[in-house]
């Protein structure tokens, strides 16, 4: 009998030093990451505990507890290799993530690049057309044409009037719905954005860029597979009663239109899915027409804004009808 409670005590005390261990050696994960992860070795003391918290119902009880004490020795000596194994995946996820972050940095950088290059050209076109103004009102000056000297200042002022286009007060937002429009542009596709963002919006402009970059990203390459002409993104974004909305929709392919639209075409059999599921995404279609330096990943992108949103007491549902795709985005703001 003292045999079987001292070899308990043993398991039980390893088992608590590979817990320990394990927490020491996640140190550098998030607090969640860690306490979920704990929950192995957490496990394994419950099940040897339970043998001796039970022994009134069992008939063999002193074989159950040997058994169990005897594992519990065996998992908490194999317990470091496994916890290796785990720190190594856990490093590789945050790698992915990292990665992934600086494959949306590459991209919108691109896309700000091309954003720079259609400033810097209407810019180039403002100065030529204003010198050429600016001689006109210098020649009717030199003739004493005052009519048309004030003809050519107003056409002077017209040119270099700041143009009243923006696409909404955010100026985060503003600057980055800007550049995914060039880029649009670029890739023929008619972007018709009804976005109305409050420059004093709660969430945080890292978040709001995510969101509407993955969201656009993603509606973008599924355009890129249709003919041009056919080519569309429709954003909807505003606050709604202390949440806010942001809704994109967009044309896909036909199903079965090729192999890469096979996670769409069951995306399409489900009508309907939640991003809370695995299948979410993967529910718009992947291409490879991305921009120079980037990968396709909208399965990755949709994890991302599913994280963001639900951490903001959210949801993301995904839906694909008649051969539109819609993501809908709702959190509290």
């Amino acid at each position: 009998m003292n045999v079987v409670y001292t070899l308990g005590a043993v398991s039980l005390g390893a088992l608590v030093i590979s817990t320990v261990y394990l927490w020491h050696l996640l140190r550098e994960l998030p607090l969640a990451r860690r306490a979920v992860n704990l929950l192995m070795p957490a496990s394994q003391i419950i099940f040897v505990a339970s043998a001796f918290l039970l022994r009134p119902h069992f008939a063999a009880w002193e074989a159950v507890a040997l058994l169990a004490a005897a594992m519990g020795v065996v998992c908490a000596c194999l317990n470091p290799l496994f916890f290796r194994s785990l720190l190594d995946a856990e490093r590789a996820g945050i790698e992915a993530e990292r990665a992934a972050l600086l494959e949306d940095q590459v991209a919108a950088q691109e896309h700000y690049a091309l954003l720079m290059r259609r400033t810097q050209a209407e810019g180039d076109r403002v100065r030529t057309e204003l010198d050429a103004q600016l001689a006109q009102v210098e020649a009717a000056l030199a003739t004493g044409d005052d009519a048309a000297a004030l003809t050519h200042l107003a056409g002077a002022a017209e040119v270099v009037r700041t143009p009243d286009d923006r696409f909404c007060e955010h100026p985060v937002v503003d600057a980055l719905l800007a550049a995914k429009a060039a880029w649009c542009a670029e890739e023929g596709v008619e972007l018709d954005a009804d976005a109305t963002v409050p420059g004093d919006l709660a969430t945080p402009d890292v978040e709001l860029c995510a969101l509407f970059a993955n969201a656009l990203d993603n509606a973008v390459h599924a355009c890129t597979a249709l003919p041009t002409g056919k080519r569309w993104i429709h954003l909807h974004a505003h606050p709604a009663q202390g949440y806010f909305l942001l809704e994109v929709e967009n044309p896909v392919a036909p199903v079965g239109a090729s192999a890469g639209h096979a996670h769409a075409d069951r995306a399409a059999n489900r009508r309907r899915v939640d991003s809370s599921s695995t299948s979410s995404p993967s529910a718009q279609t992947t291409h490879p027409a991305a921009p120079a330096g980037t990968l396709p990943r909208h399965g990755l992108g949709l994890a991302i804004m599913r994280q963001i949103v639900e951490r903001r007491d959210g949801e993301i549902t995904c839906t694909r009808e008649n051969g539109i795709f819609t993501l809908s985005a709702l959190w509290k703001d």
